[in-house]
């Protein structure tokens, strides 16, 4: 009876790591910042700015939370990552992450993204490491294996 009170550990998102790109040019000195909501109604933020190389790193997000022991309660994480440029907003990371414990082919994606801002959005499939599951997400990032574009969303 007394589980409906105690904190579990949610995590909402992945240690992040990257490199950003402007027409194939290290993009330097750009604001990246990571807006995390979870399961609807507590967000979550932080940034970053690319060093002279264009790489940037966000640390794993985890909090406690009660909200995980309520009966019927959904635990879900949207996890949206963009770069400040020119003046917008452009789009390196999207996804709904479901569950409370993170996910290996997040964690994987989101520690390899190497995204070209001028590169349009794409909405793409990569494995759940679940039998005949896949999940989806949007980005400019583009990966070398585990990648199957759906869509092309635009720039």
């Amino acid at each position: 009876m007394f589980g409906i009170f105690k904190k579990q550990q949610v995590d909402l998102c992945s240690k992040v790591q990257g490199q950003l790109f402007v027409s194939g040019h290290p993009a330097k000195g750009v604001h990246v910042h990571r807006t995390l909501t979870y399961s609807g109604e507590q967000e979550f933020s932080d940034s970053t700015v690319t060093d002279s190389e264009g790489c940037f790193s966000l640390p794993k997000y985890s909090i406690l939370s009660r909200k995980p022991n309520k009966p019927f309660f959904e635990s879900f994480v949207y996890q949206y990552i963009y770069a400040e440029y020119e003046g917008d907003e452009r789009l390196i990371w999207f996804a709904e992450q479901g569950g409370r414990i993170e996910q290996a082919s997040f964690a994987k994606k989101l520690s390899t993204i190497n995204c070209d801002l001028n590169d349009d959005e794409v909405q793409f499939q990569f494995n759940s490491g679940m039998p005949k599951t896949l999940f989806c997400a949007n980005s400019r990032g583009r990966w070398n294996k585990d990648f199957k574009i759906i869509k092309v969303v635009g720039s």
